[in-house]
């Protein structure tokens, strides 16, 4: 793989990565915190119309997707 195409990758990856986790410490902050963050309430919402699918039956990776998707609704970057 051309040293170009893995940086941007990378960096792709440590974003994606970043933002999910961001993401995750919101919906999850009155367990994590004791309080809630901005964003709690709209972290709810995505979690209640994202149901659970399971597309590959692999659950580790339909977890990572699921995750992902409920991220991509809470930053807009995906419609409902």
């Amino acid at each position: 793989m051309p040293y170009n195409l893995r940086a941007v990758l990378i960096i792709l990856m440590t974003v994606f990565l970043g933002l999910m986790g961001l993401y995750e410490i919101t919906a999850k902050s009155p367990r994590l915190l004791g309080r809630h963050l901005p964003g709690w309430s709209k972290s709810c919402r995505v979690e209640r119309v994202t149901p659970w699918r399971q597309p590959t039956g692999i659950h580790p990776l339909d977890k990572i997707l699921h995750e992902g998707q409920e991220a991509l609704l809470f930053y807009g970057l995906r419609q409902h």
